[in-house]
């Protein structure tokens, strides 16, 4: 399907989209949060909270990809709201001081309603730009990601100084996601004629972007659990804002060097400096020098997805069920990283070496780039 304008009227419903789909990326964070609320005995359990988000990668990512193939890309992201909205609630219904198995159910439904989400976005937003361009919204797309989870920060410092919690978030973004789905429901967007193939599974183990982008999500949801926990404060969340904060100005930047300059060799300095502060926030223990790490760290990993991915997948209007769900399968790694971090942390006593971990991933990635083929 060829797109040569792009109708502004379609296309912010989609971005939209984007936005919704980084609330699963909230869990990381507020785990710090949660974890206050429960006993020495049940923080092993409460690690795993991220795993319930991103174990439903893996599980279906492929089935919602064939179903996306039957009834369209918008129906499928419409499915993946209203999981997003139950699982946003039924936390914050179940009341403070709730039993953790409520938190557990409620990211488990967010971590399903995501999964349909990100496979059906990026093929949507795919229908309404011209293939050229592509890359460049796709960019767009993913700051509109990260600033959801730049505001989470500080909405969260804000709701606990007015109310002294921090659960209306819940329900603040439950709110956003019914307006982000009434918008695309309201919104026609012309679809490719569906080919009635599903996607197998080892269609999409040949496309996944292998270890690579796996790690990238470890390493990226390994940080969110970690950085509220290397600062002994109550608004150490605001590491989180400066994580996403340079991620969007490391997005800027990279889109400006990529089309001028190798991608590969941007990865390599990118992964390269990661892993140097990787050794920082393991020794650094002054506020100010962490606070620095992190956001240097969210600039480093802005544009880490792409050099990998191109080489397997391209973002084009006919893309397939197996190429996007494909993907899903690699962001799945992402639930691994609670567990490994709480499981360093609970051992050692020192939640700085659970960056060990977060420098397994960019330590394999820096190694990947000198093995990808440079292109210009």
């Amino acid at each position: 399907m060829s797109v040569e304008k792009v109708d502004k009227r379609i296309l912010w419903p989609v971005l939209m989209g984007f936005f919704i789909m980084g609330f699963c990326d909230i869990v990381a964070p507020i785990t710090g949060r949660i974890a206050t609320e429960f006993p020495e005995s049940q923080q092993a359990a409460v690690s795993f909270l991220p795993t319930m988000v991103f174990l439903w990668f893996l599980v279906l990512s492929t089935p919602f990809a064939a179903l996306m193939n039957r009834i369209g890309r918008k129906a499928t992201a419409i499915i993946g709201y209203a999981f997003t909205i139950a699982g946003l609630l039924v936390p914050y219904a179940a009341g403070e001081g709730c039993a953790l198995g409520w938190y557990f159910a409620g990211f488990g439904l967010l971590g399903i309603g995501n999964t349909a989400i990100q496979v059906a976005i990026n093929p949507l937003l795919a229908t309404i730009v011209p293939g050229e361009r592509m890359t460049s919204y796709l960019t767009v797309g993913q700051i509109f990601r990260n600033t959801s989870l730049l505001l989470l920060a500080p909405i969260v410092t804000g709701l606990v100084a007015l109310t002294g919690a921090w659960r209306l978030l819940l329900p603040i973004y439950a709110g956003l996601t019914v307006l982000g789905g009434v918008w695309l429901q309201a919104t026609t967007v012309a679809e490719p004629v569906r080919n009635g193939r599903a996607a197998g599974m080892s269609d999409c183990f040949r496309l996944l972007c292998t270890l690579g982008v796996a790690c990238f999500i470890a390493g990226d949801v390994g940080i969110g659990f970690l950085s509220v926990r290397l600062i002994d404060n109550p608004d150490s969340i605001l590491t989180t804002t400066g994580f996403y904060a340079c991620r969007i100005v490391g997005t800027l930047v990279g889109a400006w060097v990529l089309v001028r300059f190798s991608d590969v060799k941007y990865l390599r300095w990118n992964m390269a400096g990661a892993l140097a502060l990787c050794a920082v926030l393991l020794f650094v223990r002054h506020e100010a020098a962490i606070y620095a790490a992190v956001g240097l760290m969210g600039f480093a990993l802005a544009c880490v997805f792409a050099p990998f991915s191109a080489r397997e997948t391209k973002a084009v209007p006919d893309m397939t069920t197996g190429e996007a769900g494909s993907i899903m399968l690699a962001i799945a790694a992402g639930a691994v990283s609670g567990p490994v971090c709480g499981a360093i942390i609970r051992w050692t006593g020192n939640a700085h070496l659970g960056m060990l971990f977060v420098a397994l991933c960019v330590g394999y990635m820096l190694w990947a780039s000198f093995n990808l083929k440079t292109k210009k």
